[in-house]
C-alpha cells in the first residue's frame, strides 16, 4: 500500500527540537530575531512571509518585516541588508523570493552576512554544503526534503536517486546533500534529452521544477519514492510537479502537494535562526 509523506508531523518534530534550542538561549538572555526582506508585493512572496511569520510565532522567535517598494533602487536594499548585518539584535535575514528584475539574486547573496544567512543563499554556506559541514546554515527546501527523508526513515545511502530541477536554490545543493549521504545522483534537467531514462531506474524521484504535473507513472518504476517539491495551480487548485493521482498507484510513497514538502521549509527556517542565534550568542 502507498503511503502518503506528510509534511506537517515533521515540521512538528523540527519545532519542537527548535523551541529546545530557544529555552535555552532565554537562560543567558539572547532572544532570537529574524528580519524579513521583501521588496514588492508578489502574492507568492507575501503568501510564504505569512506562513514563516506564524512558524516563527510558535517558536518563539521575533520578527521584524522590512518592505521596500519594487521600484526600489538596488543599491538602497543593498544599504539595508548591511544595516541588519551590523545589528546585534538581528540573528538571521530571510529576503523573499522571487526578486524584481531590477535586483541581482548574486548581489544580494554576496551582500548578506552568512552567519545571519538563514537560507543558505551567500557563496560561503553553498560552499560548507560542498564540504558537509553539518553546522551549516543550507538552503531550506532542500534541507526540508532531507529532513522529510531522515523523519520517514528512508535510507538513501547506496539508493539510485534522480533529482529533476537544477536551479541554485534547490536542485544542486540537494544533489550534493544526497551525495553527501552516499546516494548515487542523477541531476537532469531541461536539456536532458530523456529524463525518463534517469528517473525509471531511480529508487527515489525528487522534482522540484514548478513544471505543473510533469512526473506521470512513466516516469517511475514500481515502487519508487517521489518526492515533490514543485508548486504551482491547475484549475484554480494548488498542485506539484508530480500527476499525483496515478503516480499514487505506482509508488510505494509519495509527498502530497500542498502538505508535504512545502510545509516544512519554514520549519526548517526557524531551527536556523536559532542556530544562527546560538552561534553568535556563543562565539
Amino acid at each position: 500500500m502507498t503511503k502518503e509523506l506528510k509534511g506537517r508531523p515533521v515540521a512538528k518534530a523540527l519545532l519542537e527540537r527548535t523551541q529546545k534550542t530557544i529555552n535555552d538561549l532565554g537562560k543567558i538572555d539572547c532572544h532570537p530575531t529574524l528580519a524579513i526582506v521583501r521588496v514588492g508585493d508578489d502574492p507568492s512572496s507575501i503568501s510564504y512571509e505569512n506562513a514563516a511569520v506564524k512558524t516563527m510565532n510558535r517558536a518563539g522567535i521575533a520578527v521584524e518585516s522590512v518592505v521596500f517598494d519594487k521600484e526600489t533602487q538596488a543599491e538602497d536594499v543593498l544599504k539595508a541588508i548591511e544595516g541588519l548585518n551590523s545589528n546585534n539584535g538581528i540573528h538571521g535575514v530571510l529576503v523573499m523570493q522571487p526578486l524584481p528584475e531590477s535586483l541581482s539574486r548574486n548581489d544580494i547573496a554576496r551582500c548578506l552576512n552568512p552567519s545571519k544567512d538563514i537560507d543558505g543563499l551567500t557563496p560561503e554556506n553553498l560552499g560548507r554544503v560542498v564540504e558537509n559541514d553539518q553546522t551549516n546554515l543550507a538552503p531550506s527546501t532542500p534541507k526540508a526534503v532531507m529532513a522529510l527523508l531522515e523523519y520517514y526513515g528512508i535510507e538513501v545511502e547506496g539508493k539510485d536517486v534522480c533529482v529533476i530541477g537544477s536551479s541554485p536554490v534547490v536542485g544542486k545543493p540537494l544533489s550534493i546533500m544526497l551525495l553527501n549521504e552516499e546516494a548515487t545522483v542523477a541531476n537532469v534537467h531541461v536539456k536532458t534529452k530523456d529524463t525518463k531514462q534517469y528517473t525509471r531506474q531511480a529508487d527515489i524521484v525528487i522534482s522540484a521544477t514548478g513544471v505543473v504535473e510533469l512526473v506521470t507513472a512513466d516516469h517511475i518504476k514500481e515502487g519508487a519514492i517521489v518526492i515533490d517539491v514543485g508548486f504551482g495551480y491547475k484549475d484554480g487548485k494548488a498542485v506539484g510537479d508530480v500527476k499525483y493521482d496515478e503516480v499514487f498507484e505506482k509508488a510505494a510513497a509519495v509527498t502530497p502537494v500542498p502538505g508535504g514538502v512545502g510545509s516544512i521549509t519554514t520549519a526548517i527556517l526557524a531551527e536556523q535562526v536559532a542556530q544562527a542565534a546560538w552561534n553568535q550568542r556563543t562565539k
